[in-house]
């Protein structure tokens, strides 16, 4: 016995197909090209620390050069000249000092930096995401595993029924900013 309360008929969706096709759109995005770009970004990023250190080398050999320059200044003074020499043994000092606060810097510098992907590590990426639809699919898979890599890929899904028909249109919002949108044709009893 049907209750009418005067307003519209409530639209349904059965979570089946839109979640096959959220399922579908996740597997686009994860494509192994998406993955080599990931790789490609890896090797510009480890050229860009290569270039880094090549820099932090120069300064610290200019450093060790000025120390290394302040004292043969310093030995090279007469010892008569004792103002002269206690001047040039600050120089040095100075020098020393400003070499070592380099070091440390760069010591720092290079605890902060993450480190590079090896060639095993990078095999081991390209035989997952080739992988990935079979290990999405599988049964060892849970639900609530899929749902973990969708919050951390998936903003929001908007779910639209254009004019009352089978025709639904989905928007999906990655965390990206970029969205997309698709159509499902949904079943109707």
């Amino acid at each position: 016995e049907a209750v009418d309360y005067g307003a519209p008929l409530c639209q349904s969706l059965a979570g089946a197909p839109l979640d096959a096709l959220i399922g579908r759109l996740v597997l686009v995005a994860l494509q192994p090209a998406a993955l080599e770009i990931s790789l490609q970004v890896a090797d510009d990023l480890q050229a860009e620390r290569e270039r880094r250190h090549a820099h932090w080398q120069q300064r610290l050999e200019r450093a060790r050069y000025a120390a290394e320059r302040a004292e043969r200044q310093y030995r090279a003074v007469e010892p008569e000249n004792r103002l002269v020499a206690r001047t040039l043994e600050q120089d040095w000092e100075a020098a020393l000092a400003a070499e070592d606060q380099l070091k440390a810097e760069y010591a720092r510098c290079l605890k902060t930096e993450p480190s590079a992907l090896s060639a095993e590590e990078r095999a081991r990426i390209r035989q997952l995401a080739s992988d990935l639809p079979a290990l999405w699919n599988a049964e060892t898979t849970s639900n609530d595993e899929r749902q973990a890599i969708l919050r951390l890929l998936v903003e929001r899904v908007i779910v639209t029924v254009v004019d009352d028909s089978e025709q639904v249109t989905v928007e999906v919002h990655w965390i990206g900013g970029h969205h997309i949108r698709a159509r499902l044709t949904r079943p109707v009893a």
